[in-house]
């Protein structure tokens, strides 16, 4: 061997060996049999055991019982086989208390050794901690997936896209009670309508939004309402490159607690205190179309007494004070403007009910649900196809619900006729352009195009004889939708029946002449 060589020798047994002795993993070295051979210090620190205490020793000093048989039969056929292993045996120390250990284990084939017996290299460290926080971290991850599995809340995780990449059973359950795709898409869509701008802050600075409350409506009739909570969290980045860096990615957690229970207790007070109000305010209404009725066929007359009476008068010239004639048209036109005067004087004045905000499909529940006697004493059926989600508009509630009220008793009395075996009524609202429109179909016997301007003029009716109603239903909803700056029409184009458009501006929309290609 020449000089540069054998220095070279030395120089890497020295190294070698000072890394061995220095290396902070413990390393051992046994033989074919796991007697020790060699530890190094960080072996001592790590069990508690010398290097004089253990070499000589098998190195299954360090097992501990609970260790299965089968890790240590897998470990020494792969060795046997020539191949490393790696694994975690759980060891234990020099006072016997345990410890997880991370093992590698390799064959050792040399020269130099004589009969080139083979040795094996175990390097070991001790992973009680990471087992401890992986293990504790695996328990938490399985506890919250198990409150949440049996939450009765319905929980939904939505990525940057909107897209759901995590819920629980309870929001399966939504998904199918709702009958769509994503209930989280429509609770946001709900949310950006009734919230407005204070909406796109929160989704754009990442803040929450706690126990909103929201209606929604089905075709299966019975409406859900869910408390909303929207709130967001950061997702640190596993890959390497992200080590040092500051990747993440925003989720948002969704949490809809059914409260549909205590709003339907809430619902049931509501209509019962409804009712009542509104049967105050049917019997004002009533009075008020008498009352207005009589005046309207009272005034007549009165006009023709004092066009008479005007004629007389000129008729008699300057002894028109003596004339009886005169004197009794006079008498008769001054008591009927009398009589115009007292019932005007009894009249009820209109309510003022407050103007807010309105959701058009509460306003058709609450119709239906006031009119379910009506209904079934008609053997009248319903269909109730509410558009999901509806924008809200400016309106008076009681109005409205008087304009449908009037109009699904204007449908229930066309189908209630002797011997019309078809009585079915269908309610839908959906958004047509910047309306929210309502549509009233029924399979009476429908209006002739000669009447459909008509039947909005007041005490008209297209019933005849006994079956007449009073002729103002119609022409009352036309003056309620008129004030809220909509269009009450007849669609021309429906046939087996009538169908009532109503189209009603939706919230912060300007009615302009038919911008969106019709209602």
């Amino acid at each position: 061997m020449s000089a540069p060589d054998s220095m070279h020798a030395v120089f890497s047994d020295a190294v070698f060996h000072d890394a061995v002795e220095q290396s902070a993993i413990a390393i051992s070295i046994t033989d074919v049999n796991a007697h020790i051979l060699y530890v190094n210090p960080a072996f001592s620190a790590i069990t508690g055991y010398a290097a004089s205490e253990v070499v000589g020793q098998r190195q299954s000093l360090l097992s501990y019982k609970s260790t299965p048989r089968s890790v240590y039969q897998s470990m020494w056929q792969a060795l046997k086989s020539g191949q490393s292993w790696t694994g975690r045996l759980l060891n234990r120390r020099r006072d016997g208390t345990p410890y997880v250990a991370e093992l590698t284990v390799t064959p050792l084939r040399s020269a130099a050794i004589k009969g080139e017996e083979t040795r094996y290299l175990g390097m070991h460290w001790d992973a009680t901690e990471e087992h401890r926080l992986a293990q504790q971290l695996s328990n938490h991850k399985q506890l919250i997936e198990s409150v949440i599995s049996v939450a009765p809340v319905a929980v939904a995780l939505l990525d940057v896209e909107g897209k759901v990449v995590l819920d629980n059973p309870a929001y399966r359950r939504v998904v199918s009670d709702m009958r769509v795709t994503e209930p989280a898409h429509s609770v946001m869509d709900a949310l950006r309508q009734s919230l407005g701008e204070s909406f796109k802050h929160a989704l754009a600075h990442r803040r929450a939004l706690l126990n909103h409350e929201l209606r929604f409506d089905s075709d299966s009739g019975e409406p859900r309402w869910y408390s909303c909570s929207v709130s967001w969290f950061e997702e640190r980045h596993t890959s390497p490159d992200a080590f040092y860096g500051d990747g993440c990615s925003d989720y948002m957690l969704l949490v809809m607690h059914d409260i549909s229970a205590s709003k339907r207790q809430q619902e049931a007070l509501r209509i019962a205190a409804m009712r009542a109000m509104l049967s105050e305010g049917e019997f004002n209404q009533s009075l008020r179309e008498a009352l207005s009725g009589a005046i309207f066929q009272l005034q007549g007359p009165v006009n023709l007494i004092s066009a008479a009476a005007s004629l007389q008068r000129r008729r008699a010239g300057g002894a028109a004070g003596g004339d009886a004639l005169a004197k009794a048209l006079a008498d008769a036109q001054r008591a009927g403007e009398e009589a115009i005067t007292t019932l005007q004087a009894a009249m009820p004045p209109e309510p003022e009910a407050p103007t807010g905000l309105v959701n058009l499909n509460e306003v058709l529940r609450d119709v239906l649900m006031l009119e379910t006697e009506t209904f079934l004493s008609a053997g009248v059926t319903v269909d109730w196809l509410p558009a999901h989600v509806l924008p809200s508009v400016q309106g008076n509630p009681t109005a409205l619900r008087t304009l449908f009220r009037q109009l699904v008793t204007n449908a229930v009395e066309a189908m209630n006729v002797r011997g019309w075996t078809e009585r079915n009524l269908s309610l839908c609202t959906e958004v047509r352009g910047k309306y929210v429109r309502a549509a009233l179909t029924d399979t009476g016997p429908g209006i002739p195009d000669e009447l459909r301007l008509k039947v909005f003029e007041p005490f008209f009716s297209t019933k005849k004889g006994r079956a007449a109603g009073r002729g103002v239903g119609l022409s009352l909803a036309q003056e309620i939708v008129s004030r809220h700056r909509g269009v009450l029409e007849i669609d021309p184009a429906y046939a087996g029946g009538c169908r009532l458009l109503v189209s009603i501006p939706a919230l912060g929309q300007i009615p302009v002449a038919d911008e969106e290609g019709g209602r």
